[in-house]
């Protein structure tokens, strides 16, 4: 059985009489919206650098196009179960990372569970993430960026003018 916002994405919605595109659509932009994970935002302490991050979404994205990655089966969005979704877990001195590509409402609405990569670390208090994605526009075009107003230490990593 599906669950509310999988059903909203993988056609059993469309199915029932009275839910059409645009109903559809709008459940379940609504569902992403409240049931999306609120996260704190980690204390700056515990933020990782801007090159480690650049380098665990290197290892993830070399190590995943090579097909060497256990596979997960995420629960939203997968109707039929498959495990399709690379996972890695790494270490950088005594931190721990786990990265994926994101699973996302947003991500699959835009074409980009193959590109995005959200990086978790164990940072002793909460899950803290960050997100790598890849503009196609602007100075960073074609970079790998680490999103949450980092930008400008990713032109600096990369030498650019941000």
């Amino acid at each position: 059985m599906s669950t509310p916002n999988g059903a909203a994405h993988d056609g059993h919605l469309a199915a029932i009489e009275g839910f059409g595109e645009k109903r559809v659509a709008g459940i379940a932009d609504s569902l992403a919206t409240r049931l999306g994970r609120v996260r704190q935002a980690a204390p700056l302490l515990n933020d990782v650098s801007v090159s480690e991050s650049l380098d665990v979404d290197r290892e993830y994205r070399e190590s995943a196009a090579a097909g060497t990655l256990v596979k997960i089966a995420p629960r939203r969005f997968n109707p039929k179960g498959e495990a399709w979704l690379p996972i890695l877990h790494t270490q950088r001195g005594n931190r721990h990372y786990s990265a994926m590509f994101s699973n996302t409402a947003r991500a699959h609405d835009m074409g980009k569970t193959g590109d995005w990569v959200v990086i978790y670390w164990d940072a002793g208090i909460g899950e803290p993430q960050s997100t790598v994605v890849t503009p196609w526009q602007g100075p960073l075009a074609g970079h790998h960026v680490v999103r949450r107003g980092r930008e400008t230490e990713c032109a600096e990593f990369y030498k650019l003018a941000a």
